[in-house]
């Protein structure tokens, strides 16, 4: 339902109901409101002001407690020199990959106008080890972003009745403790907030078994040894730390860092405000790429860079493009498709046995086949099982001289998986 429909509703009920939503709305939404809300109820702007804010104190000591809510600062903001101060300080305590600055400062600006886009991504900051920076990045994270929250661990319920509650930028350090595995109903909650439009939850709430609908619709950063589930990294702009040298010196957070950022967080709070229509109405479409959950999630990383100015635009082109180019991990079955290409492509042939199909992945070095299931290889039925995903099943194949026949495969039904799956040529190595 839009704000437009949510107002119609609630002006049929009582002045303080409307009045209660009014409060309980974000900066920048109250401001697209305030008039013409002012104008139907009969009131003053300054007058519904300040009934607004009276109201937001009666519930401000609860959200405080949760979240800082910083002011607007009192004038206009340049956004490409404020983005060019926190780059500076940014790179003054970290040494950070190639490409994964530019994303990283618009992903905070981003955390202050996330409600003018469709889909926001989550920002993965993921090592391979520990010490290589992920609590320092969260740490400048926290100090620049909007309404911060930072946890170590959360529960599912605790995601979405915060969310409702008091609309936070999401911290999640050391995710891989908790998130990582089989951590379903987690994994779902933090997958549903990425779209705005099914960014949300349904609980039963009281002795009465009400149905309640809970937002799930806020920014989160996550830092993991190891990449999460498929579904979050997918879901993500995803920036891969590696530990420094001992060439390469940064500087250490200073103790009142969070506090000493405040005017900052002020900054981009105004920028926000002066900005937001012009966001949420001149979306930047990245170039496109094979993958389009890629080019949803860095939309509004390149409609805030353009707004922006400066250099900001040719910066996250050139951080897409390389972070992008990057090979993701397959999964296991298109990493099958992609050795069985390869098996048809080096044999030369149309139809392969079930059983020497089985032999040959088996026979792959630095494959997971040979160690398929609790160590032991795989078989013709966990293979049948696998390739059942993509519509493609065994059958009679008669082949050689003299003819032997036997369960096996035609080239000619991996064709529509190859290109959906696969479409560059196999490269795998015999």
């Amino acid at each position: 339902m839009s704000l437009e429909d949510k107002q119609t509703e609630y002006l049929q009920e009582t002045t303080e109901e409307v009045i209660q939503w009014l409060s309980k709305l974000s900066t920048m939404e109250y401001e697209l409101q305030r008039v013409k809300s002012a104008k139907q109820l009969n009131f003053r702007p300054s007058a519904l002001d300040k009934m607004v804010a009276e109201e937001q104190a009666n519930e401000v000591a609860t959200t405080d407690e949760i979240v800082k809510v910083d002011e607007p600062y009192h004038s206009t903001v340049d956004g490409n020199k404020i983005l060019n101060e926190i780059s500076e300080i940014i790179s003054r305590h970290m040494i950070l990959p190639k490409g994964a600055l530019a994303p990283i400062v618009l992903w905070i600006v981003s955390t202050y106008v996330y409600d003018a886009f469709n889909v926001f991504p989550k920002l993965g900051v993921i090592s391979p080890e520990k010490r290589c920076g992920k609590t320092t990045l969260l740490e400048a994270l926290g100090a620049f972003s909007c309404r911060v929250l930072l946890s170590s661990h959360i529960t599912p319920s605790s995601i979405f009745r915060v969310v409702e509650q008091a609309k936070p930028t999401f911290l999640i350090d050391e995710a891989d403790t908790f998130i990582a595995g089989r951590n379903d109903e987690l994994i779902g909650i933090i997958n549903s907030g990425h779209a705005k439009r099914t960014a949300s939850v349904i609980r039963i709430e009281g002795k009465d078994f009400t149905p309640k609908k809970f937002s799930t619709w806020s920014p989160m950063a996550f830092a993991s040894i190891k990449g999460l589930a498929g579904t979050i990294m997918d879901r993500s702009i995803v920036i891969q730390l590696r530990r420094r040298t001992m060439a390469e010196t940064v500087a250490r957070i200073p103790v009142d860092f969070w506090e000493d950022s405040e005017l900052i967080r002020q900054k981009l709070v105004r920028w926000g405000l002066d900005n937001f229509n012009d966001l949420k109405a001149n979306h930047i479409e990245p170039p496109i790429i094979q993958n389009d959950r890629a080019i949803s999630n860095w939309l509004p990383l390149f409609t805030i860079a353009h707004a922006v100015g400066g250099k900001w635009s040719e910066k996250v082109n050139a951080s897409y493009l390389l972070l992008n180019n990057q090979e993701d991990e397959e999964s296991a079955q298109v990493m099958l498709l992609h050795d069985i290409q390869f098996i048809f492509d080096d044999r030369d042939c149309e139809r392969i046995h079930s059983v020497d199909l089985v032999r040959y992945l088996v026979g792959m070095e630095e494959r997971p086949w040979c160690e398929w299931k609790r160590g032991n290889p795989m078989t013709a039925n966990s293979l049948a099982k696998q390739l059942a995903t993509f519509g493609i099943r065994s059958k009679a194949i008669r082949i050689g001289v003299p003819s032997k026949t036997l369960k096996g495969y035609e080239l000619k039904q991996f064709t529509d998986s190859f290109s959906r799956y696969i479409p560059s040529p196999p490269d795998i190595p015999t």
